[in-house]
Protein backbone atom coordinates (compact mmCIF):
# COMPACT_ATOMS: atom_id res chain seq x y z
CA UNK A 1 0.00 0.00 0.00
CA UNK A 2 1.06 3.62 -1.40
CA UNK A 3 1.52 6.10 1.68
CA UNK A 4 0.96 10.13 0.62
CA UNK A 5 3.46 11.46 2.53
CA UNK A 6 4.74 14.30 1.13
CA UNK A 7 7.00 14.88 4.73
CA UNK A 8 9.48 13.11 6.51
CA UNK A 9 11.59 14.29 9.48
CA UNK A 10 15.34 13.50 8.95
CA UNK A 11 17.33 12.09 11.85
CA UNK A 12 18.68 15.87 12.65
CA UNK A 13 14.81 16.90 13.51
CA UNK A 14 14.31 18.69 10.34
CA UNK A 15 11.72 17.77 7.60
CA UNK A 16 12.04 17.34 4.10
CA UNK A 17 9.04 18.24 2.05
CA UNK A 18 10.15 15.92 -1.13
CA UNK A 19 12.08 12.75 -0.69
CA UNK A 20 14.27 12.41 -3.43
CA UNK A 21 15.79 9.69 -5.99
CA UNK A 22 18.89 8.95 -2.82
CA UNK A 23 16.09 8.96 -0.19
CA UNK A 24 13.46 6.76 -1.79
CA UNK A 25 15.70 4.07 -3.26
CA UNK A 26 18.46 4.18 0.02
CA UNK A 27 16.98 5.41 2.65
CA UNK A 28 15.48 3.96 5.76
CA UNK A 29 11.79 2.98 6.41
CA UNK A 30 13.01 3.13 10.31
CA UNK A 31 14.82 6.35 9.55
CA UNK A 32 11.88 8.39 7.92
CA UNK A 33 8.96 6.86 9.71
CA UNK A 34 7.34 6.41 6.57
CA UNK A 35 5.88 3.73 4.02
CA UNK A 36 7.12 6.07 1.24
CA UNK A 37 10.88 4.59 0.44
CA UNK A 38 9.68 1.05 0.88
CA UNK A 39 7.48 1.15 -1.69
CA UNK A 40 8.86 3.10 -4.38
CA UNK A 41 12.03 1.54 -3.93
CA UNK A 42 9.83 -1.78 -5.21
CA UNK A 43 8.09 -0.34 -7.58
CA UNK A 44 12.13 1.21 -9.43
CA UNK A 45 13.13 -2.23 -8.46
CA UNK A 46 10.03 -3.59 -10.46
CA UNK A 47 10.71 -1.12 -13.83
CA UNK A 48 14.42 -2.34 -13.61
CA UNK A 49 14.06 -5.52 -14.08
CA UNK A 50 11.53 -5.43 -16.03
CA UNK A 51 13.22 -3.61 -18.35
CA UNK A 52 16.75 -5.13 -18.02
CA UNK A 53 14.32 -9.11 -18.94
CA UNK A 54 12.95 -6.30 -21.94
CA UNK A 55 16.89 -5.55 -23.04
CA UNK A 56 17.59 -9.12 -22.95
CA UNK A 57 15.05 -10.38 -25.26
CA UNK A 58 15.67 -7.53 -27.27
CA UNK A 59 19.46 -8.53 -27.38
CA UNK A 60 18.03 -12.33 -28.28
CA UNK A 61 15.46 -11.76 -30.95
CA UNK A 62 18.21 -9.42 -32.48
CA UNK A 63 20.43 -12.28 -31.92
CA UNK A 64 18.21 -15.15 -33.82
CA UNK A 65 16.74 -12.21 -36.48
CA UNK A 66 20.84 -12.24 -37.25
CA UNK A 67 21.23 -15.75 -37.32
CA UNK A 68 17.71 -16.33 -39.54
CA UNK A 69 18.45 -13.83 -41.97
CA UNK A 70 22.36 -15.94 -41.94
CA UNK A 71 20.87 -18.86 -42.51
CA UNK A 72 18.26 -17.81 -45.35
CA UNK A 73 20.98 -16.08 -47.02
CA UNK A 74 22.89 -19.05 -47.06
CA UNK A 75 20.11 -20.98 -48.45
CA UNK A 76 19.20 -18.29 -51.45
CA UNK A 77 22.83 -18.49 -52.49
CA UNK A 78 22.26 -22.33 -52.64
CA UNK A 79 19.28 -21.77 -54.78
CA UNK A 80 20.90 -18.99 -56.71
CA UNK A 81 23.80 -21.52 -57.83
CA UNK A 82 21.73 -24.40 -58.59
CA UNK A 83 19.37 -21.87 -60.48
CA UNK A 84 22.91 -20.85 -62.32
CA UNK A 85 23.66 -24.82 -62.57
CA UNK A 86 20.74 -25.51 -64.45
CA UNK A 87 20.09 -22.51 -66.82
CA UNK A 88 23.73 -23.72 -67.69
CA UNK A 89 22.51 -27.00 -68.47
CA UNK A 90 19.67 -25.72 -69.92
CA UNK A 91 21.20 -23.35 -72.41
CA UNK A 92 23.95 -25.78 -72.88
CA UNK A 93 21.22 -27.65 -74.49
CA UNK A 94 19.86 -25.45 -76.57
CA UNK A 95 22.69 -25.30 -78.20
CA UNK A 96 22.61 -28.90 -79.02
CA UNK A 97 18.67 -28.94 -79.95
CA UNK A 98 20.03 -25.62 -82.02
CA UNK A 99 22.57 -28.05 -84.47
CA UNK A 100 19.85 -30.71 -85.25
CA UNK A 101 17.62 -27.82 -86.90
CA UNK A 102 18.61 -26.73 -90.64
CA UNK A 103 21.30 -24.35 -90.67
CA UNK A 104 21.02 -20.87 -92.62
CA UNK A 105 23.36 -22.33 -94.94
CA UNK A 106 22.28 -25.54 -95.40
CA UNK A 107 18.74 -23.64 -96.72
CA UNK A 108 20.03 -21.42 -98.24
CA UNK A 109 21.49 -24.49 -101.06
CA UNK A 110 18.83 -26.25 -101.34
CA UNK A 111 15.97 -23.00 -101.45
CA UNK A 112 15.62 -19.62 -101.55
CA UNK A 113 11.61 -19.72 -100.73
CA UNK A 114 11.52 -21.12 -97.29
CA UNK A 115 10.96 -18.87 -93.84
CA UNK A 116 10.56 -19.90 -90.46
CA UNK A 117 9.30 -18.31 -87.15
CA UNK A 118 10.27 -20.18 -84.17
CA UNK A 119 9.97 -18.78 -80.74
CA UNK A 120 10.30 -21.51 -77.85
CA UNK A 121 8.82 -20.72 -74.70
CA UNK A 122 11.32 -21.92 -72.19
CA UNK A 123 15.20 -22.14 -74.04
CA UNK A 124 14.63 -25.09 -75.49
CA UNK A 125 11.77 -26.09 -77.47
CA UNK A 126 9.71 -29.27 -78.21
CA UNK A 127 8.40 -27.87 -81.51
CA UNK A 128 10.97 -28.81 -84.27
CA UNK A 129 10.87 -27.85 -88.37
CA UNK A 130 12.92 -30.33 -90.72
CA UNK A 131 13.78 -29.31 -94.17
CA UNK A 132 15.78 -32.25 -96.36
CA UNK A 133 16.68 -32.60 -100.28
CA UNK A 134 17.14 -35.85 -101.97
CA UNK A 135 16.39 -37.02 -105.69
CA UNK A 136 12.80 -37.00 -104.60
CA UNK A 137 12.44 -33.44 -103.83
CA UNK A 138 12.22 -31.20 -100.98
CA UNK A 139 11.08 -32.24 -97.56
CA UNK A 140 9.33 -29.99 -95.33
CA UNK A 141 8.50 -30.90 -91.80
CA UNK A 142 6.68 -29.22 -88.43
CA UNK A 143 6.71 -31.48 -85.38
CA UNK A 144 5.10 -30.57 -82.40
CA UNK A 145 6.19 -32.89 -79.21
CA UNK A 146 4.04 -33.20 -76.02
CA UNK A 147 4.75 -30.35 -73.32
CA UNK A 148 7.53 -27.86 -73.85
CA UNK A 149 10.83 -27.10 -72.18
CA UNK A 150 13.39 -29.55 -71.08
CA UNK A 151 10.40 -32.44 -71.91
CA UNK A 152 9.17 -31.24 -75.16
CA UNK A 153 13.40 -31.19 -76.11
CA UNK A 154 14.33 -34.84 -75.29
CA UNK A 155 11.09 -35.81 -77.18
CA UNK A 156 12.00 -33.47 -80.62
CA UNK A 157 15.65 -35.77 -80.16
CA UNK A 158 13.72 -38.96 -80.62
CA UNK A 159 11.40 -36.79 -83.43
CA UNK A 160 14.50 -35.81 -85.42
CA UNK A 161 16.05 -39.47 -85.32
CA UNK A 162 12.60 -41.09 -86.34
CA UNK A 163 12.37 -38.65 -89.24
CA UNK A 164 15.75 -39.12 -90.32
CA UNK A 165 15.90 -43.08 -90.16
CA UNK A 166 12.56 -43.33 -91.79
CA UNK A 167 13.78 -40.66 -95.25
CA UNK A 168 17.62 -41.22 -95.57
CA UNK A 169 18.60 -44.79 -93.69
CA UNK A 170 14.89 -46.67 -95.23
CA UNK A 171 14.84 -44.40 -97.61
CA UNK A 172 11.24 -44.13 -97.74
CA UNK A 173 9.55 -41.41 -99.98
CA UNK A 174 5.88 -41.16 -99.35
CA UNK A 175 4.91 -38.38 -96.28
CA UNK A 176 2.29 -40.72 -95.35
CA UNK A 177 4.64 -44.09 -95.09
CA UNK A 178 7.14 -41.73 -93.08
CA UNK A 179 4.97 -40.87 -90.75
CA UNK A 180 3.75 -44.64 -89.89
CA UNK A 181 7.41 -45.50 -90.03
CA UNK A 182 8.62 -42.58 -87.08
CA UNK A 183 5.18 -43.60 -85.55
CA UNK A 184 6.92 -47.29 -85.01
CA UNK A 185 10.15 -45.56 -84.06
CA UNK A 186 8.88 -43.69 -81.41
CA UNK A 187 6.64 -46.38 -79.99
CA UNK A 188 9.84 -48.66 -79.74
CA UNK A 189 11.84 -45.62 -78.08
CA UNK A 190 9.81 -45.14 -75.53
CA UNK A 191 8.46 -48.69 -74.98
CA UNK A 192 4.68 -47.85 -75.38
CA UNK A 193 2.36 -50.64 -74.69
CA UNK A 194 -1.14 -50.98 -76.75
CA UNK A 195 -2.97 -51.88 -73.84
CA UNK A 196 -2.19 -48.64 -72.09
CA UNK A 197 -2.93 -44.65 -73.49
CA UNK A 198 0.34 -43.19 -73.12
CA UNK A 199 -0.17 -39.62 -74.39
CA UNK A 200 4.00 -39.11 -74.73
CA UNK A 201 4.54 -38.47 -78.44
CA UNK A 202 4.17 -35.93 -81.21
CA UNK A 203 1.54 -34.22 -83.98
CA UNK A 204 3.72 -34.25 -87.43
CA UNK A 205 2.94 -32.21 -90.44
CA UNK A 206 5.10 -33.27 -93.75
CA UNK A 207 5.39 -32.31 -97.21
CA UNK A 208 7.09 -33.80 -99.87
CA UNK A 209 7.74 -30.73 -102.73
CA UNK A 210 8.50 -31.53 -106.20
CA UNK A 211 8.79 -28.49 -108.22
CA UNK A 212 5.02 -27.55 -108.42
CA UNK A 213 3.95 -30.75 -107.26
CA UNK A 214 3.01 -30.83 -102.71
CA UNK A 215 2.16 -34.13 -101.65
CA UNK A 216 0.92 -33.77 -98.03
CA UNK A 217 0.24 -35.98 -94.93
CA UNK A 218 -0.40 -34.46 -91.39
CA UNK A 219 -0.96 -36.49 -87.95
CA UNK A 220 -3.15 -33.64 -86.70
CA UNK A 221 -1.14 -30.70 -87.91
CA UNK A 222 -2.55 -29.39 -90.92
CA UNK A 223 -1.22 -27.95 -94.06
CA UNK A 224 -2.38 -24.03 -95.51
CA UNK A 225 -1.58 -23.27 -98.87
CA UNK A 226 -2.40 -19.70 -100.75
CA UNK A 227 -3.99 -19.77 -104.07
CA UNK A 228 -4.99 -16.82 -105.96
CA UNK A 229 -4.30 -14.35 -103.17
CA UNK A 230 -6.66 -16.92 -100.73
CA UNK A 231 -5.85 -19.47 -98.21
CA UNK A 232 -6.93 -22.25 -98.23
CA UNK A 233 -6.55 -25.88 -95.58
CA UNK A 234 -6.15 -29.31 -95.91
CA UNK A 235 -7.32 -30.96 -92.83
CA UNK A 236 -4.91 -33.11 -91.12
CA UNK A 237 -5.61 -36.68 -90.14
CA UNK A 238 -6.66 -37.46 -86.66
CA UNK A 239 -3.68 -39.23 -85.40
CA UNK A 240 -0.51 -38.54 -83.83
CA UNK A 241 2.99 -40.25 -83.87
CA UNK A 242 3.70 -42.10 -80.87
CA UNK A 243 1.18 -42.22 -77.82
CA UNK A 244 -1.15 -45.24 -77.35
CA UNK A 245 -4.62 -44.11 -79.15
CA UNK A 246 -6.97 -47.29 -79.16
CA UNK A 247 -9.58 -45.22 -81.16
CA UNK A 248 -7.47 -44.71 -84.02
CA UNK A 249 -6.10 -47.57 -86.63
CA UNK A 250 -5.91 -45.29 -89.66
CA UNK A 251 -2.66 -44.42 -91.68
CA UNK A 252 -2.23 -40.88 -92.15
CA UNK A 253 -3.77 -40.07 -95.55
CA UNK A 254 -2.28 -37.98 -98.67
CA UNK A 255 -3.33 -35.04 -100.49
CA UNK A 256 -1.56 -33.97 -103.23
CA UNK A 257 -1.63 -30.54 -104.68
CA UNK A 258 -0.93 -29.05 -108.17
CA UNK A 259 0.16 -25.35 -107.42
CA UNK A 260 1.91 -22.46 -109.56
CA UNK A 261 4.69 -20.30 -109.12
CA UNK A 262 3.99 -18.05 -106.48
CA UNK A 263 1.96 -20.12 -104.23
CA UNK A 264 3.05 -20.34 -100.82
CA UNK A 265 2.18 -23.33 -97.85
CA UNK A 266 1.90 -22.74 -94.26
CA UNK A 267 2.50 -25.36 -91.52
CA UNK A 268 2.36 -24.38 -87.77
CA UNK A 269 2.22 -26.15 -84.39
CA UNK A 270 -0.66 -24.82 -82.30
CA UNK A 271 1.45 -22.77 -79.68
CA UNK A 272 0.75 -19.65 -82.12
CA UNK A 273 -3.13 -20.09 -81.83
CA UNK A 274 -3.80 -20.69 -78.19
CA UNK A 275 -1.63 -18.19 -77.16
CA UNK A 276 -3.42 -15.58 -74.71
CA UNK A 277 -3.72 -12.11 -74.83
CA UNK A 278 -5.90 -9.49 -76.64
CA UNK A 279 -7.93 -7.39 -74.19
CA UNK A 280 -9.92 -10.41 -72.80
CA UNK A 281 -6.91 -12.59 -72.39
CA UNK A 282 -8.58 -15.01 -74.40
CA UNK A 283 -6.59 -17.18 -77.30
CA UNK A 284 -5.64 -15.72 -80.74
CA UNK A 285 -7.36 -18.40 -82.87
CA UNK A 286 -6.81 -19.73 -85.79
CA UNK A 287 -8.94 -17.03 -87.25
CA UNK A 288 -6.90 -14.46 -86.64
CA UNK A 289 -3.49 -16.25 -87.72
CA UNK A 290 -5.48 -17.42 -91.06
CA UNK A 291 -6.00 -12.90 -91.60
CA UNK A 292 -2.38 -12.19 -90.96
CA UNK A 293 -1.27 -14.93 -93.58
CA UNK A 294 -3.82 -13.83 -95.92
CA UNK A 295 -3.61 -10.18 -95.46
CA UNK A 296 0.62 -10.69 -95.93
CA UNK A 297 0.43 -12.63 -99.51
CA UNK A 298 1.42 -10.09 -101.29
CA UNK A 299 4.73 -8.90 -98.98
CA UNK A 300 7.64 -11.35 -99.05
CA UNK A 301 8.23 -14.38 -97.17
CA UNK A 302 10.48 -12.20 -94.95
CA UNK A 303 7.90 -9.21 -94.77
CA UNK A 304 4.98 -12.44 -94.36
CA UNK A 305 6.68 -13.56 -91.64
CA UNK A 306 7.90 -10.69 -89.78
CA UNK A 307 3.47 -9.81 -90.08
CA UNK A 308 2.98 -12.72 -88.69
CA UNK A 309 5.35 -12.27 -85.54
CA UNK A 310 3.89 -8.55 -85.41
CA UNK A 311 0.40 -10.26 -84.55
CA UNK A 312 1.50 -12.01 -82.56
CA UNK A 313 3.48 -10.23 -80.23
CA UNK A 314 0.64 -7.76 -80.17
CA UNK A 315 -1.86 -10.12 -79.12
CA UNK A 316 -0.05 -11.45 -77.27
CA UNK A 317 1.30 -8.25 -75.24
CA UNK A 318 2.33 -8.41 -71.57
CA UNK A 319 1.18 -12.25 -71.06
CA UNK A 320 3.56 -15.06 -70.80
CA UNK A 321 3.65 -16.90 -73.87
CA UNK A 322 1.79 -19.72 -73.55
CA UNK A 323 3.38 -22.42 -75.51
CA UNK A 324 6.56 -22.72 -78.02
CA UNK A 325 5.27 -21.21 -81.64
CA UNK A 326 6.62 -22.14 -84.68
CA UNK A 327 5.24 -22.06 -88.02
CA UNK A 328 7.46 -22.59 -91.56
CA UNK A 329 6.60 -20.75 -95.06
CA UNK A 330 7.56 -21.71 -98.17
CA UNK A 331 7.04 -20.63 -101.62
CA UNK A 332 6.71 -22.30 -104.87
Amino acid sequence: MFCFSVSAQTPEGTFKKHLTFADTFFGSEDTYQVCYPKEHRMFFVGIFVASAIATVLFIIILYLKSKHNKTLKGINKEINEKNKEILDSIHYAKRIQESILPNSSYLERITNSFEVLYKPRDIVSGDLYWVHKNQNGIYVAVIDCTGHGVPGAFLSLLAHNAIEQAVIEKKLVGPSEILDSMNSFIKGVLNQNNSIEIKDGMEVGLCLICENKVTYAGANIKLKYSSNGNLHEIKASKCSVGTVQPNVTEHPTETILELKKGDRIFMHSDGIVDQFGGEHSKKITSKRINSAIEESLSLSLKEQKNKIDSVFVNWKNNNEQTDDVLIVMYEI
